[in-house]
């Protein structure tokens, strides 16, 4: 397995890790929380996450554009068009779904609970297409 294979996969896992713990984790830990300190929590939580992510989003699209073009005359292709597809259309999804969301439930708009609960959903969507899209990754790059 080549260097880039290996910085790509643990690029995308170890994200994937992050927006899983998010879900499993640090959300569940803010429900037992008053409204007014879950509040301030899934704040602070957006303001880091909210300056890494798309930094990290973009490193991963990048990457997996550049380890489809590397590896094009290989087999597997269909499965790394599948990923780098899924990848971007989740990308997509969160910039114009799961951010507007968050940013309001950040402002602390009257219905911010209610709001959580619907981006926490459409959060495990994103963690589910993400897993498959390491999954397709992961096969083509290491098997």
């Amino acid at each position: 397995m080549h260097l880039f294979n290996m910085v790509t996969v643990l690029f995308v896992v170890m994200l994937l890790g992050v927006e899983f713990s998010v879900s499993a984790f640090v959300n569940p830990a803010a429900w037992q929380l008053e409204p007014e300190a879950q509040l301030k929590m899934l704040g602070r939580g957006a303001l880091v996450l909210g300056k890494v992510m798309p930094v990290w989003y973009s490193a991963c699209t990048v990457m997996l554009g550049i380890q489809t073009w590397l590896d094009w005359h290989e087999p597997g292709l269909g499965l790394l068009l599948a990923a780098d597809a899924i990848w971007v259309l989740i990308s997509v999804a969160s910039i114009f779904f799961l951010v507007p969301l968050n940013s309001r439930v950040v402002a602390g708009v009257a219905d911010w609970q209610r709001i959580h609960r619907t981006w926490d959903k459409g959060h495990r969507v994103r963690i589910a297409a993400l897993a498959i899209a390491a999954i397709l990754l992961t096969d083509v790059l290491v098997c």
